[in-house]
């Protein structure tokens, strides 16, 4: 399984990177896609914040680029290390939730537990964001929708559920219903671990 496991990652991480040869005629633009998230164009585009303070070389040649792509693969390899983790994490939660949740159950010990665990959860999540969100940018953003278009897709639905998940989790105490809150605590949290666990299999399995 493991083999199996690392092959699909170095795989998704291959179509990703699209290792395109360039002739010396290649010009910055052509060396950048067209189409970059927000937080790619404001770190890495041409006169990104990492270009500007030195982070990134102030001038794109094919050698430096190819460096770039080298840190993408890096940092998308640490994108699925750590969403595993984290889809982990997600799991236990729920196990543990349930459990906290039936009447009679209910200790300070699993709370504790039940609070740890979401913390890691969130430390777990932001960092795979961050390596997504901040990685270089590909040499090609492909428009055609596939396994990768699908993926994103499923990111806006479990950041949403993730968003939701922490907030209701914080209204829960101290509530005249806490009951209703809980029952919606619990509906966003496995809404968030089913979109993320569907859009961790979207980058598992090519089609």
């Amino acid at each position: 399984m493991c083999s199996i496991v690392s092959h699909a990652q170095n795989t998704a991480a291959d179509s990703l990177l699209l290792d395109l040869t360039r002739d010396e005629s290649s010009t910055t633009e052509s060396l950048l896609p067209d189409r970059m998230l927000i937080t790619q164009r404001m770190l890495w585009g041409e006169h990104g914040l990492y270009r500007k303070v030195g982070i990134a070389p102030k001038v794109l040649t094919n050698e430096t680029r190819e460096h770039e792509l080298k840190i993408r693969r890096t940092m998308f390899r640490i994108h699925q290390a750590v969403g595993l983790a984290t889809a982990a994490g997600m799991l236990a939660q729920g196990i543990v939730g349930s459990r906290l949740y039936k009447p009679g159950n209910y200790t300070d010990k699993l709370k504790n537990t039940h609070e740890g665990i979401a913390t890691g959860i969130n430390i777990g999540y932001i960092t795979t964001a961050l390596m997504s969100f901040t990685a270089p940018p590909p040499m090609v953003n492909r428009k055609k929708f596939d396994n990768i278009k699908l993926h994103k897709i499923l990111s806006y639905v479990h950041l949403s559920g993730m968003i939701a998940t922490n907030v209701l989790s914080q209204q829960i105490d101290g509530n005249s219903n806490p009951a209703n809150i809980k029952k919606w605590h619990r509906a966003a949290a496995f809404t968030t671990f089913g979109a993320y666990t569907a859009a961790i299999a979207t980058i598992k399995f090519e089609f």
